[in-house]
């Protein structure tokens, strides 16, 4: 199943241009949708200090905007090209495997790496999570990625339809059961009551302020059950994302314009407008949209896949034409995206927490100057991964993770890595 058409390895030029593009532009909604979301109720902020903080009409018009824009859309995104970038390493190591295999006579090594791909990941992501930021998703991307292992030899049907059960309905079914049963409720309560929320502002030490945050970890997300909700959400984007890659769609995409642009035409409109009405409903924005609350939730598990196919779509397209300079700008980002995604929660970390004196802005700091940080920080993203990518063939945490997943350093400057495979 792995060699079906269309799912040969890309070139340099399309995983630059293609992939990377698309996941530098990922990153910057992750990192929109964590600055208008963790500082927010009921994890770090209470309700009271929250209404101050959005009094104005400004704060107010950028947390709509954050979270009609990006909010489930760039995970939704983010998840998808995980499993394509990782079905496409996939279906190269073990293209390399069989070369090595009928030279020498062997079955090769492809999946003692793939595993050790993942394994490596599982341990930053453990790591991160317990260390750095709390709200980590690469462990969970990591045992996703164990279970697309599993899958490898799955039907295009089964990817697909499978894919779109587990990403659509695995959370919903799992907060319902979890609501019906009732287990957590009051221990939930207690981690989300004001006091809970003041003393994890009050934290003047790192090692206070993480030990409050794995309470709120092992509470919701281990106890609570939210883990096997995120899972089911992931490795149903990863199963989208493989079909999509192993069809060669974004790998072929100047090839296949004309389709690219009917499914913009047809789900950007639907999704902006879907979940512009969800978004609205969700903050309470339009009083006069309040008749419409009970859809709310449908419309935006509706508009969630339209919004992000839509996105997709919109930009590589517009990498394809004359104005691919637009969006190139995203393409050292997405090839440092681990790097980068852990410096984002460091970063958000040394902005909002009481160990940074200089800043401490937890609880004292809108959407709007939360998302303004938040451009310019990832404007100096885009700066930084450029300059250093003209200079290393890889990102510093993507040197570690190619290093120990094959036991041996690769070559860091571009000068001398011709030779390594890529």
């Amino acid at each position: 199943m792995i060699s079906a058409t269309g799912a040969a390895p890309i070139t340099s030029q399309e995983r630059v241009g293609v992939l990377d593009v698309l996941r530098g532009f990922a990153l910057l909604g992750v990192l929109m949708v964590h600055l208008n979301t963790w500082p927010a109720p009921p994890f770090l902020t209470t309700e009271v200090q929250w209404a101050a903080l959005t009094a104005t009409r400004a704060d107010r018009w950028t947390e709509f905007l954050a979270t009609w824009l990006f909010y489930d859309k760039a995970n939704t995104l983010f998840a998808f090209l995980f499993g394509a970038g990782f079905w496409v390493q996939m279906q190269r190591m073990m293209g390399r495997a069989a070369v090595t295999g009928a030279a020498t006579g062997t079955s090769g090594s492809f999946g003692t790496l793939y595993l050790r791909r993942l394994a490596v990941l599982l341990a930053i992501g453990i790591i991160n999570c317990a260390f750095f930021w709390p709200w980590d998703i690469l462990h969970v991307y990591a045992i996703a990625g164990f279970a697309l292992f599993a899958l490898r030899n799955a039907s295009d049907r089964l990817l697909l339809i499978g894919g779109l059960v587990f990403a659509f309905a695995g959370r919903p079914v799992l907060d319902l059961v979890l609501e019906r049963l009732g287990t957590m409720g009051p221990a939930l309560e207690m981690a989300y009551a004001d006091a809970a929320i003041l003393e994890r502002q009050s934290a003047t030490s790192y090692a206070d302020q993480f030990g409050l945050f794995q309470q709120l970890t092992f509470v919701e997300w281990l106890s609570g059950g939210l883990i096997v909700g995120w899972l089911a959400y992931a490795l149903g984007r990863f199963m989208i994302g493989a079909y999509v890659a192993r069809r060669g769609w974004l790998q072929r995409s100047g090839e296949l314009l004309p389709q690219y642009r009917f499914w913009l035409a047809v789900c950007l409109p639907l999704g902006l407008a879907g979940e512009f009405v969800a978004t609205a409903l969700s903050l309470e924005t339009f009083a006069a949209l309040a008749p419409l609350a009970g859809m709310k939730t449908a419309l935006h598990f509706a508009s969630v896949p339209l919004l992000a196919v839509g996105y997709v779509c919109l930009i590589v397209l517009v990498y394809h034409s004359g104005a691919s300079g637009l969006v190139r700008i995203f393409a050292p980002v997405g090839r440092m995206a681990l790097t980068n995604y852990i410096a984002q929660g460091i970063a958000i970390g040394l902005l909002l927490y009481g160990f940074t004196p200089a800043l401490d802005m937890l609880g004292k700091i809108g959407p709007l100057a939360l998302t303004v940080c938040g451009l310019g920080f990832f404007a100096a993203q885009i700066v930084v991964s450029h300059w250093w990518l003209r200079v290393f063939a890889y990102g510093p945490l993507e040197w570690v993770w190619r290093a120990l997943t094959y036991g041996a350093r690769p070559p860091m400057r571009r000068a001398v890595t011709r030779a390594m495979p890529a």
